[in-house]
């Protein structure tokens, strides 16, 4: 039987398949394809909420407010002007800083104005909202070409009597290409050298006397670890500190004394909500997203984002990590390495973002998912493709029980290179064959022996014998190997009776197929041989050798027409099982010394 080599030679092309899946994977990453999975998954890892700061509290111009005072275009300026006045009545009780997420961008009523920009003069701690428009700028160069780049296009300030007694910082916020809000924007160009800071930004250098420092060190957008969930700044979604409540002193101005007052629209009317990274279903009111901006300047709490080489490095060292891990010999440690290793990396990446990293997430853990998946396919491809070619080699030479015993156990329970191992090995041999074929046809000769061969070959595999090789007119045959077979010398002897019995129909077969009577001897031994490959790289026979193989060819020799010959070896472990008579001493070719052989004349099948 030749074993052919290409195990190396598939691992190899599973390997280039494998390393094409984890290039593919890294290409999706690198092109950003799935980004906002990626940024869902941060959210709910990195995003917790209910860290709310005791210094920052928020007054919404709320559905209670509206309803009190009606259109807010009619008593906006007149009723901020009332809350600046109410909340700045005492110096020892008055806000640190007051911050108007409102835009009061022009001119309207000059009482009202005037009203407004004086309440906002008594205390200097005011901090109002300007706004910018981005878009893009075409410019034309020398040689009549023309480019763009992203610019501020307008930018609009409260009106100049307000803003002689304010700070002012523009309300922008980024909302990534989900529709939710991740980062805050820290500063802009106006053009002419002329820097802009938001307005979380401006209500800081207005409460400690410096920007922040992620400002200072020129970043000019930030990721935003959100403290609080919506409404946690305001009190509760029904029962909070609503605009008209302090106005009219039933929430008392004391309540806000030194603290940092944020004040905006806090109703839906006033199309000022934003889904968030810690609140993908309920929306913030955007005085609270600045809130939160604001809180994380205050306790420097600053998480950079790893770039993208970083984020794909991560996710390569974690997918050879699985490919490590799925190298192990038994899928199920295979599997708790992974679960492990997707575990470890969870609590990695918490730790490092308490650290002010934030990593990636979904990408490193579903592409290790999906190179544990490729990986197992792989292998099951390779097993079938190894059981399928086990199964084709060792397909004619066993029993299809036998063949189905070595596909289940792979090429391990094959223990292939050579070892000692007991075994019965059997030889069939025509009698006389030779002058037989001188009369026959080549044709006929070619269906003598096939129909022979499958005679032999069928009680062999009845037996759960393995077909060793056909010598011309001569079948050897081998019982317990390559795998176990209970009771195989017993069943290597039944395997000749078999033979022997069905002789006389054989014959008649034969004679009606070439005009001939064909009959055959048969040969048993058992005991210790060398069984495994021999051969060369090119061609291998899976064989077995040695003097237990000689001896049984030789017994075979001496058997006559129809007869079971087996030597004392295989009589002694069957003695009382069959019936055999000793055929006396005898001088075998290549055997030293005269040995006692016997004829099987009978076997005691329920023994």
């Amino acid at each position: 039987m030749r074993l052919g080599r290409k195990k190396k030679q598939k691992s190899g092309r599973f390997s280039w398949i494998l390393l094409a899946v984890c290039v593919l994977l890294l290409a999706v990453q690198a092109a950003g394809i799935v980004d906002p999975a990626e940024w869902r998954v941060q959210d709910a890892r990195y995003q917790k909420g209910g860290l709310v700061s005791p210094e920052i509290l928020v007054i919404g111009i709320d559905e209670e407010t509206m309803m009190e005072y009606g259109s807010w275009q009619n008593w906006s300026r007149t009723g901020t002007a009332r809350l600046l006045q109410v909340l700045n009545q005492n110096p020892d009780t008055a806000p640190a800083v007051i911050g108007l997420d409102i835009g009061f961008f022009g001119e309207s009523d000059a009482k009202a104005d005037e009203e407004l920009a004086q309440a906002a003069a008594v205390l200097d701690n005011v901090v109002a909202t300007s706004y910018a428009s981005f878009g893009k700028k075409v410019h034309e160069g020398e040689d009549g070409s023309f480019s763009t780049e992203n610019t501020v296009l307008t930018y609009e300030i409260p009106y100049e009597a307000l803003r002689r007694h304010i700070r002012f910082g523009f309300s922008n916020v980024p909302v990534d290409s989900d529709g939710i809000v991740r980062h805050s924007l820290y500063r802009i160009s106006r053009g002419n050298g002329e820097s802009a800071y938001s307005f979380a930004a401006e209500i800081y250098q207005k409460y400690t006397g410096e920007l922040p420092a992620c400002i200072q060190e020129g970043e000019i957008l930030g990721y935003i670890p959100f403290s609080a969930r919506p409404f946690e700044y305001y009190g509760s979604e029904t029962a909070g500190l609503s605009f008209s409540k302090v106005v009219s002193g039933e929430i008392p101005a004391e309540l806000f004394a030194g603290s940092i007052v944020l004040v905006g629209p806090y109703t839906t009317g006033m199309m000022d909500a934003y889904y968030t990274a810690v609140s993908h279903d309920i929306p913030m009111y955007g005085v609270e997203v600045h809130a939160n901006i604001l809180q994380s300047f205050l306790e420097d709490n600053r998480k950079a984002e790893t770039g993208m080489p970083t984020r794909l490095f991560i996710t390569a060292v974690m997918m050879g990590l699985v490919i490590l891990c799925m190298g192990l010999p038994k899928i199920r440690y295979s599997l708790l390495c992974m679960v492990l290793l997707l575990g470890a990396y969870w609590m990695a990446v918490g730790a490092a973002c308490e650290r002010g990293w934030i990593l990636p997430l979904l990408y490193p853990l579903a592409s290790a998912v999906l190179v544990c998946a490729a990986c197992i396919v792989l292998q099951y491809a390779m097993e079938r493709k190894a059981k399928k070619r086990i199964e084709g080699i060792f397909g004619k030479y066993v029993s299809k029980e036998v063949a189905a015993s070595i596909v289940l156990g792979g090429e391990e329970s094959l223990k292939l290179g050579g070892q000692k191992k007991e075994v019965a090995v059997l030889f069939v041999d025509i009698r006389n064959f030779t002058p037989l074929s001188e009369t026959l046809l080549p044709e006929q000769v070619v269906e003598m022996l096939n129909h022979y061969l499958k005679f032999t070959t069928k009680a062999i595999f009845k037996n759960q014998g393995t077909v060793d090789k056909f010598i011309g007119d001569a079948t050897m045959a081998i019982f317990n190997a390559p795998l176990e077979v209970e009771d195989y010398v017993f069943k290597a002897v039944k395997t000749g009776w078999d033979m022997a019995g069905a002789a006389g129909v054989l014959e008649k077969e034969m004679e009606a197929l070439v005009g001939q009577k064909v009959g055959f001897g048969i040969g048993i031994n058992c005991g210790e041989a060398v069984i495994g490959n021999i051969g060369t790289s090119s061609r291998m026979d899976y064989t077995a050798i040695g003097n237990t193989v000689n001896l049984a060819a030789r017994l075979e020799a001496q058997a006559g027409v129809g007869e079971v010959v087996i030597s004392s070896s295989v009589y002694e472990r069957l003695r009382g099982r069959i019936q055999a008579e000793s055929l006396g001493k005898r001088n075998l070719k290549g055997i030293a010394g005269e040995m006692e052989i016997y004829r099987v004349v009978g076997i005691n099948e329920e023994s």
